[in-house]
């Protein structure tokens, strides 16, 4: 009897089909391409009944979390790629699926955590009195708290990010800009649309109170956050009300001069 079932290609001919496949896909870079980009059969796949795209996003943020703890306390230059899949217990493969090198990663941390301190911080200006001075005081206190409560973050947004790259500096330089941006929002209320008398500016006042707050800050961290809270918010909420009340004076009084 004749056996007319189809036969089931040999090893040896599976092998001459691949290497021929691999030599068209050489010769079209084109189909080359496009069958890189074409998604795998694991792509959406399962596992537990959570998908690859959630387990991807989870591993992302264990890397996050672990270059907060590593810039954090060891020092962005003293870390590496190995150093951060330790302290995240998984391995360099993943790493790599989310990020380029070390850098991307940094960039990640430090936006991650301007954006965590400032939820904390604009929630403590939500919940506090509509009075300026109360406002600037809960800014304050909750901007301290943070820094005492995870020294991870305050190593990270005065030191770590500084000096690193271009890249980075530009980050910083918008951080910045955004907390500044928060200062004349509090401003605002009190000039009551009122102009400032040339040659004063409210974006350059702002970010000048905002480097009063980073200066007494970073010593506070550099003598090893001994002073109470409290102590530091009223020291610093003296010297920003006394700015706001004089912004206030001179656009009452427009006609005089700024250096007066």
């Amino acid at each position: 009897m004749i056996d007319e079932s189809p036969k089931k290609p040999s090893k040896q001919a599976a092998e001459v089909k691949a290497s021929s496949a691999k030599t068209a896909a050489a010769k079209n870079p084109a189909a080359k391409k496009a069958a890189e980009k074409k998604p795998s059969a694991d792509r959406g796949r399962r596992y537990r009944g959570v998908s690859e795209e959630a387990r991807q996003a989870e591993r992302r943020q264990r890397f996050v979390e672990a270059g907060l703890t590593v810039f954090g306390s060891r020092g962005y230059h003293s870390s590496t790629v190995r150093s951060i899949c330790a302290e995240a217990g998984l391995t360099e493969r993943y790493f790599y699926e989310s990020f380029s090198n070390s850098e991307d990663l940094l960039c990640v941390v430090y936006d991650y955590t301007n954006q965590r301190v400032r939820e904390r911080v604009l929630a403590a200006v939500m919940d506090a009195p509509r009075d300026v001075s109360a406002m600037a005081y809960a800014t304050l206190v909750a901007f301290l708290s943070i820094m005492r409560d995870d020294p991870r973050m305050a190593q990270l947004l005065f030191v770590e990010v500084l000096g690193v790259s271009e890249r980075v500096d530009q980050r910083y330089r918008k951080s910045v800009e955004d907390f500044a941006q928060l200062m004349q929002l509090m401003v605002a209320p009190l000039l009551d649309a009122k102009a400032l008398p040339a040659p004063l500016q409210p974006d350059i006042l702002s970010v000048a109170m905002l480097g009063s707050v980073i200066t007494v800050v970073s010593r506070w961290m550099i003598n090893g956050i001994q002073e109470p809270i409290d102590t530091i918010a009223e020291n610093l909420h003296v010297v920003l009300v006394a700015m706001m009340r004089h912004l206030v004076i001179l656009a009452d009084a427009p006609d005089a001069s700024a250096s007066k």
